[in-house]
């Protein structure tokens, strides 16, 4: 598409729009959060969401542990986490259903060891404990120069790496957050991926965002996208004034 159809300014979302959407897939981190807090609004705007009979999937490089309280606290369908190793899901009975994505490499724990030994000296994220698969940088403790040897030593393990608002994430296994989401949407609900991108709406806030805005139409960034809309291959088609949880209240309120 035309640079002059992405990217715009948010100002509410049309009927035929509003009508579209049936699966509202959102990341987590500086999306529906902001600073690093779950605030008021956004946690009601998760509950209008609900009302409203939207599908809600989380779609997160956050860890499982994250992602278990999520599943069992905010008003959510399913939580598509680690950048798409796991997915945790509301089953019968009122059970949490936990599947495994079957392309991680059946090496990753010997790769994943192997790597954080040789990366010591840097910092982790604060919730790698609760992490079952992949590894997470904090990247306001690297340096350009370390952030660069990091990703090369990366790929040199045999892992991928991705960049989140917060964090260098890093996972072993084919599969990443589009391809995890079109496979989980179709192993639990029977959701293809062309109804995904007709009936859906993304919304992220940083690099590791760009595959999904370019592959659901109807995308959302938050205002931090603007602040570093020269990085994106692809960019939502609308960007909201506000970041983080104040940009998804916009969506929210669009519907209303």
């Amino acid at each position: 598409m035309m640079e002059g159809e992405r990217g715009l300014l948010f100002s509410g979302l049309s009927e035929e729009e509003k009508e579209s959407i049936e699966i509202v897939v959102s990341d987590v981190d500086d999306t529906i959060t902001k600073n690093g807090k779950l605030y008021p609004n956004a946690l009601q705007s998760l509950w209008k969401l609900k009302r409203m009979g939207k599908m809600i999937i989380l779609l997160t490089g956050g860890s499982a542990g994250w992602s278990d309280v999520y599943i069992r606290q905010w008003p959510v369908d399913a939580v598509i986490a680690e950048s798409g190793a796991v997915i945790l899901a509301h089953g019968k009975g009122g059970s949490i259903v936990y599947k495994f994505n079957p392309m991680i490499d059946p090496l990753f724990k010997k790769k994943k060891d192997s790597l954080m030994k040789l990366t010591a000296g840097l910092q982790l994220s604060t919730d790698q404990y609760a992490r079952l698969y992949d590894i997470a940088y904090d990247k306001k403790c690297l340096s350009p120069e370390e952030m660069k040897t990091l990703k090369g030593m990366i790929t040199a393990s045999g892992g991928k790496w991705s960049e989140s608002s917060i964090h260098i994430n890093v996972s072993f296994g084919n599969y990443n957050k589009r391809s995890s989401l079109i496979f989980f949407l179709d192993a639990l609900y029977d959701i293809k991926a062309d109804r995904i991108r007709s009936h859906g709406v993304y919304l992220g806030d940083s690099l590791n965002d760009d595959d999904l805005f370019g592959f659901i139409p109807l995308s959302i960034g938050m205002h931090s996208v603007e602040d570093n809309r020269e990085a994106f291959r692809n960019l939502p088609k609308y960007i909201t004034a506000g970041y983080g949880g104040d940009g998804f209240t916009e969506f929210v309120t669009s519907l209303e």
